[in-house]
């Protein structure tokens, strides 16, 4: 390790104040490249281009904003001097007068609620436009406060005016389709939540005299005005809500899926490459950027959103908090342990997604994602419209999952010109396994009445038999009573680790991350602690096997016996368990019968349970 400190930059974790970046020192992954790209004729003029939450989407705005406003046009230099976009010289830059919406704050609380806050969301908007343009002159103050369509309106009449008497001629004969340049925000944010709890408040707000669509319509109707519209960009995170308003808004263009917009928001590897050493001291640590983006990959990347890309890209928020944590701490962190606190996603959007699917849709996609296998289809839905269809089909519920960032899209190509789908990291793998047990394990009779006995694991006891038993049983009564429809070892791996996080007098971790010398990052099944943080703790690391009770075969018991054991016994050998008690055991499952269960090193106990 280095004595010698560096000198790091700030972290610019949920900030996205883009001008002031540099004037506070933040670091920052340059983006400006993609402003090309939607300057270039081929790329409609009401673009739609969505994210899972926490990918940057804000602060990409943001940055879009300070390129194309007429205000910041003085600061031009100084906020894009030395970035990509700066050396095009693009003649776009600063010549739109920009109003942006954020909706990530309207209340999804009632409809009285919504109203009010979506009306104040608009209003937002339209007093920073006037703090940036004090001679437009706009007065709403005795508008009815719930009605946004009709502030919107009035605004858009006003700006007619306003750039009817500032645009040059010679401006004007330049700028067929007017200069302002609305930016949306987050436009889904409280609609996904309505959506959640409320199938049929979402449906009236999106339908016909619905005032979402209605608020769209005006939008749109402003666009047709030479005087108004130029352009729109838009950021949310699924289709759902524009695809339910149908005419409403039906001049905008996903471009979602489009190779070149893959890595707007997100950061590559040779982006973190890059971003890293200005967050955190590597040669303090006596690591290298590659340790820590090698650490990163399977937790934070893996998400691709165009058949065409050819590389992935991390999510952007959990990759700062880690960082910021890193540098923070002065240490080597553990990646899966860093998420960050608004990192979680709801549950209750899968829940909706579920119990508004087609009849035993959601115990396919269930056992396929707790599988690790991936899915085919022919293509996303193109057209997710509730007001419409009472039940998302196959095609729409794995789109939905996609948009939501449980589901990308796989590089490697699939059959008969398929789009595969897969898990993109660890961390959505148990978010869902974690959804999945509040939804199908937590809220059943057979799950909470059923007990595990720990006995053997608090008493340190090498012969764990007792434990393994009470594991048969209790898997025996989950599935017989069809809590979860299929096994696999995902479900079997998740099932056993919910129960026993649910139980005191043990900690329990699912998938723990571990290093193991000379052979890299490996995940440990499942890590019981007992009396944590005293002086006889000890840690029962278990390496999960499981067969189909057809496939239970002797030679492939055996197998997988081997293959338990070899695992387990490397997985003890990680740095992570450096001068701590730890008992590894290899446990093999046919079906939900605990078939085999050794301590490595030590005598075998009876191995058909």
């Amino acid at each position: 390790m280095s004595e010698e400190k560096a000198d790091l930059l700030s972290s610019p974790y949920g900030e996205v104040a883009y001008e002031t970046f540099r004037e506070l020192d933040r670091a920052f992954v340059d983006k400006s490249s993609v402003i090309k790209k939607l300057d270039d004729k081929k790329t409609p003029r009401y673009p739609v281009l969505l994210r899972p939450r926490r990918f940057g989407k804000s602060t990409f705005i943001r940055m879009l904003k300070c390129f194309y406003d007429i205000s910041f046009k003085d600061k031009y230099d100084e906020i894009f001097s030395g970035k990509d976009i700066y050396k095009e010289n693009l003649p776009s830059h600063n010549t739109y007068h920009v109003i942006n919406f954020d909706f990530s704050k309207v209340s999804a609380q009632s409809s009285a609620a919504m109203l009010n806050s979506f009306f104040s969301a608009v209003a937002n908007g339209i007093d920073n436009f006037k703090r940036r343009y004090p001679d437009f002159a706009f007065d709403y103050q005795n508008l009815d406060k719930s009605d946004s369509v009709t502030l919107f309106n009035n605004f858009a009449s006003a700006y007619s005016d306003y750039a009817k008497a500032n645009l040059s001629s010679e401006d004007s004969a330049n700028q067929k389709h007017g200069r302002l340049y609305v930016m949306i925000d987050e436009y889904d944010n409280f609609a996904n939540q309505i959506l959640s709890k409320d199938v049929d408040l979402f449906r009236s707000i999106t339908g016909d005299s619905g005032f979402l669509k209605e608020f769209y319509a005006a939008i749109k109707a402003a666009a047709a005005d030479s005087d108004c519209i130029a352009k729109t960009f838009i950021t949310g995170v699924s289709s759902v809500s524009l695809d339910s308003l149908t005419s409403g808004f039906n001049i905008s263009r996903n471009v979602t899926s489009r190779a070149c917009f893959n890595e707007y928001a997100g950061f590559t590897e040779a982006e973190l490459a890059k971003l890293i050493p200005q967050l955190v001291d590597v040669k303090q640590m006596g690591i290298s950027a590659d340790d820590v983006i090698a650490r990163m990959k399977p937790v934070y990347d893996g998400y691709c959103f165009s058949q065409e890309a050819k590389q992935t890209v991390f999510n952007s928020s959990m990759c700062l908090y880690y960082l910021d944590e890193m540098q923070l701490k002065g240490r080597f962190l553990p990646p899966e342990n860093c998420m960050g606190p608004a990192s979680d996603h709801d549950g209750s959007k899968l829940q909706q997604l579920f119990e508004n699917s087609e009849d035993g849709l959601a115990d396919e996609i269930i056992e396929t994602y707790l599988g690790g296998d991936r899915f085919l289809v022919k293509e996303l839905a193109e057209n997710i419209n509730l007001n419409k269809n009472t039940k998302y089909s196959r095609v729409q519920l794995l789109s939905m999952l996609y948009y939501l960032g449980y589901l990308t899209i796989d590089t490697n190509p699939a059959p008969n010109d398929k789009l595969p789908l897969k898990i993109p990291n660890l961390f959505m793998s148990k978010l869902f396994a974690q959804c999945t047990a509040d939804l199908r394990l937590k809220p059943s009779k057979v799950f909470t009445d059923s007990v595990l006995d720990i006995s053997a694991l608090q008493n340190l006891n090498d012969d764990i038999a007792p434990f393994a038993a009470s594991c048969t049983e209790f898997l025996g009564g989950i599935f017989t009573n069809q809590v979860l429809t299929h096994m696999s070892e995902m479900a079997l791996n998740l099932t056993l680790y919910t129960k026993l996080d649910s139980m005191r007098g043990v900690a329990v971790e699912m998938q723990k991350s571990l290093r193991v010398v000379g052979d890299g990052e490996k995940f440990a099944d499942l890590v019981i602690t007992v009396n944590e943080d005293k002086n006889n703790e000890c840690a029962y690391l278990i390496e999960l096997k499981y067969a189909a009770k057809t496939d239970a075969s002797e030679s492939r018991i055996q197998s997988l016996i081997k293959e338990a054991s070899d695992q387990v016994l490397k997985y003890k050998s990680a740095l992570e368990f450096r001068n701590r008690q730890v008992k590894a055991y290899s446990m093999v499952f046919a079906g939900s019968n605990c078939v085999h269960c050794q301590l490595q090193n030590q005598q075998s106990f009876p191995q058909h349970l």
